[in-house]
């Protein structure tokens, strides 16, 4: 890859510009409807990853509502406004798949995770998930990386925003949470 000091990059046999890049990222986000990832975006834009890193930073901080997943980067689009909750969870990391398939067996989506550190405070991650297919590839991710949950280093306490189409699906969620044992005002 050659690079421009006059902030060019080659791409697909011409120069492509910064902007031109960037409004590519834009317009291939917002026309996938699952994530897309960095890789991928490098391969199409003939760039290095680490380039991509920078153009989805710029775009966020020019206001785009993009957000990273474990599966790639995702547009944010508005949704029809469901019923949204806070849920408290705790339990071992080996319940992690069972939590996750009852919240999405459910009908729910689970937007992020979320832990209290005793030093650095709220830390959340954006996970995005709506189905079973995206549980396993988030439980297959982690145990891949041999990454630690971010509910081990809060005791297993964590909560999760958890929205569903209506109120019914919601209490079919907690039920099924309950059931696990996880839901956490559940275990006092």
């Amino acid at each position: 890859i050659l690079y421009n000091k006059e902030s060019k990059e080659v791409w697909g046999g011409c120069m492509m510009e910064n902007m031109e890049r960037r409004k590519h990222i834009l317009r291939r986000l917002a026309s996938s409807r699952t994530p897309v990832t960095g890789s991928a975006l490098s391969k199409e834009c003939q760039v290095s990853r680490q380039i991509i890193v920078g153009d989805i930073a710029l775009l966020r901080a020019q206001g785009e509502a993009i957000i990273s997943t474990p599966r790639g980067y995702q547009l944010v689009r508005p949704e029809k406004e469901g019923v949204k909750k806070i849920l408290v969870c705790c339990h071992h990391t080996d319940m992690v798949r069972q939590e996750l398939e009852a919240i999405v067996d459910n009908g729910g989506i689970v937007h992020n995770v979320c832990v209290e550190h005793e030093v650095y405070g709220y830390l959340e991650a954006s996970l995005k998930l709506r189905s079973r297919r995206d549980v396993a590839q988030y439980v297959e991710h982690m145990e891949r990386s041999q990454s630690e949950l971010l509910c081990s280093i809060s005791g297993g306490i964590h909560t999760h925003l958890v929205e569903t189409a209506n109120e019914d699906d919601m209490k079919a969620i907690e039920t099924a949470l309950t059931d696990l044992g996880i839901l956490y005002g559940d275990q006092q």
